[in-house]
């Protein structure tokens, strides 16, 4: 029982957020702008909120630095760029593969120039990151180090992989006009948001979204100090994913789609049974490794 009321104080403190990002999304909403959709505004206030929580949510816990996983400077941007390089390596066969069975194609309307082709790599190499690095301190960083200590280290990173899927598909896809709008507008988008949560059609997502954190959180484990390298990993995959949408098209009448997710198009049973093979493999070598 104390274990499982352990694995749902995330979620208590993720509902909290949630519910403040309602009001404050509803208050921007109605000061400030309307040219943005309530629900991309409680999303990214959501996410907001989540990274503004880190600082406290560590000090409340008594973590330190080098309990989220956290090294000396000079070894966490090295590490950053080495699992950026890592996670391109990773997830280039399977961008390659979907190419081949055409599930996605070259989009041949777009024309590119050098200049346009590396401002493009510059700009999705900064998103990349500007999503990674909070998502793995929250993740890998507080949520399973804490998770660790209480329920073990393969639960931990079980529950710490099923918040990370899951938050991936909490959101809504109802827009509600401006005129329409008032404060409990808020709480129908998040209502929503957990139904499209629990929608079947979205669990070959959700598994794949699994496979990822459950890979990068024994990263976390079996490296010591790695949080910059699982930051790095997970920002070659968002790059990755990110540059094949802006060459390539998708091609949604292929026969083979059901190896992709509507997610990204990319991340689905593919990538999961890919990544589980990795995952075994990263396993096994680290642990002879350090029985040698």
């Amino acid at each position: 029982m104390r274990s499982l009321l352990t694995t749902l104080i995330p979620a208590a403190i993720l509902l909290l957020l949630i519910a403040i990002a309602g009001v404050l999304s509803y208050l921007i909403v109605s000061f400030v702008s309307d040219a943005i959709p309530l629900r991309k505004i409680i999303s990214k206030t959501t996410l907001i909120l989540l990274v503004l929580s880190i600082f406290p949510i560590m000090s409340w816990l008594q973590l330190k630095k080098q309990d989220i996983g956290l090294s000396d400077k000079k070894t966490f941007f090295k590490q950053i760029a080495q699992g950026l390089l890592f996670g391109i390596l990773i997830l280039a066969p399977v961008i390659f593969s979907l190419w081949f069975l055409d599930i996605w194609h070259y989009d041949q309307d777009k024309s590119w120039t050098l200049a346009k082709i590396l401002i493009k790599i510059l700009g999705l190499l900064i998103i990349a990151l500007l999503v990674s690095v909070p998502e793995e301190f929250i993740f890998r960083g507080i949520l399973q180090t804490s998770l660790s200590k209480k329920i073990g280290i393969f639960m931990a990173i079980g529950v710490s992989a099923f918040y990370y899927a899951g938050l991936h598909y909490l959101k809504s896809k109802t827009d509600i006009p401006i005129q329409d709008l008032t404060l409990m507008s808020s709480y129908t988008l998040i209502g929503d948001a957990f139904i499209n949560l629990f929608t079947l059609s979205n669990l070959p997502g959700l598994i794949a979204l699994f496979s990822v954190g459950a890979f990068l959180g024994c990263v976390r484990y079996r490296i010591s100090n790695s949080i910059g390298l699982c930051i790095g990993i997970h920002a070659g995959w968002v790059f990755l994913i990110k540059m094949t949408s802006a060459f390539f098209d998708k091609n949604r009448a292929s026969e083979l789609k059901f190896l992709v997710s509507d997610y990204d198009f990319i991340i689905g049973p593919f990538v999961c049974v890919w990544l589980i093979l990795l995952t075994g493999i990263f396993l096994a070598y680290t642990r002879r490794s350090s029985n040698t």
